[in-house]
This record gives C-alpha cells, sequence and structure tokens, in this order.
C-alpha cells in the first residue's frame, strides 16, 4: 500500500511540473535580442498582435536580383544613379553591392512583390533635399499593390546631426521612403535612415485608404526632421523593435476620412540626445498612437514602448524640451499600454 501511494504522490508530482511548466511557457515575456536592441534585422519578425509572444518571419527572398551597375549606375558617390535604379527595379528585384550610391531624383516601384536589398557596406546617399522622396512605392490608376519590401540598407541625408526641419519650401516632403495610396504589406526591415529634413524618414499615405498591413521592424532612425516612421490613413500596420533618437514615431492622420485602426506599435526605444523631434508639439522626441486631424485612433495599440531625454540645445521655442507619449486625441485616442517614460519624457493626457 505504501508503495502504490508513493507512486501515486509520484505521478501527482510530475503531472503539477508539467502544468507548470506550461503555463510558464507560454505567459513568460519573450527575450529582447541583440539584433533588436541595436536594429539590426538579424531575423526581422512580425509580432503577434494579440499577445507578446514573438512570430519570427524573414524578409522577402530576391528573386534573380538585378545589379544596378549592370543598368548603369556608378555609384561612386558623386554620380545621380537614379535613372539606373529606376530601370533595374523595372526589370526586377535589386541586390544594391557595397558602394556609395546617390539617389537625387523619385526612384518608383509600381508593381507588386518588388524587393530591394543592401549588400553590407552599401550606402544610398541623397545630396539634393529639394528633390524630395528617394523611392516611392506607388499604386497608379487607383489599384493596389502589395508584398514589396526595402532590407538591410543605410539611408543618407543631407540634414545635420542635430536636425532640422523645414514646413515651409520642398524640404517639407524630403522622405527617403513613402508608400502612395493602397500599398499594403510593404515591409522596411533592418535599415538605417539618417539626416533626412522632412515630415518622416518612413511613411504611408493615402487620401483615404493608404493601406493596411505594413511592418516596420528593426530600423534605426535618427536626426530626424520628424517622425522616424510614421502611419497615415493606414491599417493594421505594425512598427516594433526600431530604435530612434532625435525622432518622433506613431499615427497620424490629416483629417477623419483617413482610414485608422488595428495599428500596433510595440518595443520600440526613442531617445534623446539634440532633440527637435516634434518642433511644432514643442518635444524633443514624441510616441503616438495619433493625435492630429480629428481622427478616431481608439483602434490603434501602442504598448512596451520606451521614450526618454530631455534636448540639450536651445531652439526655436526654447531649451531642454522634454520628450512625449502624447496620448491625448480628440476623435479618440489610441490605447496605450505599460509604456516607459522616464529621464524627462511626459505623458500627455
Amino acid at each position: 500500500m505504501k508503495i502504490a501511494c508513493w507512486l501515486s504522490n509520484l505521478v501527482l508530482i510530475c503531472l503539477l511540473g508539467l502544468l507548470s511548466w506550461r503555463f510558464l511557457s507560454d505567459h513568460s515575456d519573450p527575450p529582447i535580442s541583440p539584433a533588436a536592441e541595436k536594429g539590426i534585422a538579424s531575423a526581422p519578425a512580425v509580432i503577434d498582435r494579440t499577445s507578446r509572444v514573438e512570430k519570427t518571419i524573414v524578409a522577402p527572398t530576391l528573386v534573380k536580383p538585378g545589379n544596378p551597375l549592370t543598368f548603369g549606375a556608378k555609384c561612386d558617390g558623386v554620380t545621380d544613379d537614379s535613372a539606373a535604379f529606376q530601370a533595374a527595379l523595372n526589370a526586377g528585384d535589386v541586390l544594391v553591392p557595397a558602394r556609395t550610391c546617390v539617389i537625387d531624383h523619385t526612384v518608383q516601384i509600381t508593381v507588386s512583390n518588388r524587393h530591394l536589398a543592401c549588400e553590407p557596406g552599401a550606402t544610398l546617399r541623397q545630396t539634393n533635399p529639394y528633390e524630395q522622396r528617394m523611392f516611392e512605392i506607388v499604386s497608379l490608376d487607383e489599384g493596389t499593390l502589395s508584398g514589396d519590401s526595402i532590407a538591410n540598407c543605410v539611408f543618407v541625408g543631407a540634414n545635420t546631426a542635430a536636425p532640422r526641419y523645414f514646413d515651409g519650401d520642398a524640404r517639407h516632403y524630403n522622405i527617403p521612403v513613402q508608400t502612395q495610396d493602397r500599398v499594403s504589406n510593404f515591409m522596411l526591415i533592418g535599415n538605417t535612415f539618417s539626416r533626412f529634413f522632412g515630415q518622416a524618414m518612413f511613411q504611408t499615405y493615402g487620401r483615404v485608404d493608404g493601406g493596411s498591413g505594413d511592418v516596420i521592424a528593426y530600423n534605426r532612425f535618427e536626426s530626424c526632421g520628424y517622425y522616424g516612421a510614421a502611419l497615415v490613413a493606414h491599417r493594421n500596420g505594425y512598427i516594433g523593435h526600431n530604435v530612434l533618437v532625435d525622432c518622433a514615431l506613431g499615427v497620424e492622420n490629416d483629417a477623419p476620412s483617413q482610414m485608422s485602426g488595428g495599428n500596433v506599435i510595440e518595443y520600440n526605444h526613442l531617445s534623446v540626445v539634440h532633440g527637435y523631434g516634434a518642433p511644432d508639439m514643442k518635444a524633443s522626441a514624441m510616441l503616438t498612437g495619433g493625435t492630429a486631424g480629428g481622427a478616431d485612433y481608439s483602434g490603434n495599440v501602442v504598448r512596451y514602448n520606451t521614450v526618454s531625454g530631455r534636448s540639450q540645445r536651445k531652439q526655436d521655442s526654447g531649451s531642454g524640451l522634454p520628450s512625449f507619449i502624447w496620448q491625448k486625441a480628440s476623435g479618440g485616442a489610441a490605447q496605450y499600454l505599460q509604456n516607459t517614460c522616464v529621464d524627462g519624457c511626459e505623458v500627455i493626457q
């Protein structure tokens, strides 16, 4: 009888141990990878929008990629290679070699499932900020694009390390990458952006419908004129595991008629060196799930992000500007969960 009881207890202990292990496995926070902390895409991922469990997905594989040098690019850091890049992307996927290529005129992607990626050491440089956008993924004739991507490239503009922002001339639109109208499931993965003047370094846009399902992950944005990344008229987008210095991040519609909702912004780190990441908000950096244009942002979720710092330089609107997590929105505020606001950061409700 004693042996039977002992065996029964042993079985019970094992079952309880197994159930405890399963519970902890299902509910523990996932580790943040070194790549995520540095803004590098070693294994780019989309995050499950309903939990804290990370699901790994890799950026799209290039299909027989072309080399822009084959299409006439010099990539000598001086010559404008825009026309060669346009020809290369018209022909198929593109892999940029480890050289410095100047893009001083807008290059368009107008088909679905077209991919641009860079080898280590490649730099895409813009020398004339008045030429506005470098790459535009655009849906023509009210059609729909899906599945395009830009991965592992270094973008460098003509702004200064202490960024300046101009709202009154063409530099306002000095945006290195923009999706235009019905563009969905675009991926911006593992890139570095620095020193652009415009209202964003990446943004979606549509007069009403700016597409859905874009993934902006494992990028680094620094010395921004305003936003590092912004979703405008976009639904069900994902912005996660990005590092931003002197930049804003979030959702910003111009009008209530533009679509929004289902966007998730999580695990991003915003910090301040020089400041001026949201000048008209009197903020050195800003995180928001949406505040402008009277739009309803209540379907967006902003969670597990960290915002810190206060500007060190004197600016037009004063010195020592705080960074903000801006939650207030007249048309309906986003949902803000477990964000960290420290060292000069303020929450606006």
